[in-house]
């Protein structure tokens, strides 16, 4: 995406983090799944808020944010849906070091293809093969991770324990990330 699309970038908010105060080494984020189809997902990183509803920049589908791990640096942010092209392509770019924030809205399945999981899995995911049809799913993790991520959460699709009907509740993870891995 074009870093206008991520103009919430640089527009600070205290709320946005404010519960992690972190090392100096380290980055403090949130990041909320969106709620059913009408609730749209947050991403923030270093207090400000990247990717959500109030910037208008989201979309349903997987929401992403990558940033440059060492600097915080934003490389790229976008939304991918059944419609949309390009996923693999924006994965395929994600170099080493390279901090990678996803947050779910509606359903995050419909371009989870077995390549693109094991992308995610290589990014220290261990909850991606598992993702089903209106799951909610948060992750952040790093390219050439290779271990597991502290930071990911899974919500099922559940119509007996739903939260919005059809939809779960919105999963919500955050913390400090490193900022080498």
């Amino acid at each position: 995406c074009s870093l206008s699309l991520c103009s919430g970038l640089f527009e600070s908010h205290s709320s946005c983090c404010q519960h992690k105060v972190c090392p100096a080494d380290h980055y403090a984020f949130l990041l909320r799944s969106g709620a059913a189809n009408v609730v749209g997902p947050k991403i923030c990183f270093d207090n400000k808020i990247i990717m959500g509803g109030s910037q208008n920049n989201v979309g349903w589908g997987l929401n992403i944010v990558l940033l440059k791990g060492e600097t915080g640096e934003l490389l790229r942010c976008n939304y991918f849906n059944r419609y949309s092209r390009g996923l693999l392509n924006f994965l395929k770019m994600v170099q080493a070091g390279n901090i990678i924030l996803v947050a779910s809205y509606e359903d995050p399945t419909v371009l989870l293809t077995d390549e693109i999981r094991e992308i995610f899995a290589g990014m220290g995911s261990t909850m991606i093969r598992s993702v089903k049809y209106r799951d909610s799913w948060v992750f952040a993790g790093a390219a050439g991770m290779n271990k597991q991520s502290l930071f990911e959460k899974l919500i099922t699709n559940d119509e007996k324990t739903n939260a919005y009907g059809a939809w779960p509740e919105m999963g919500e993870v955050g913390g400090c990330f490193p900022r080498k891995i």
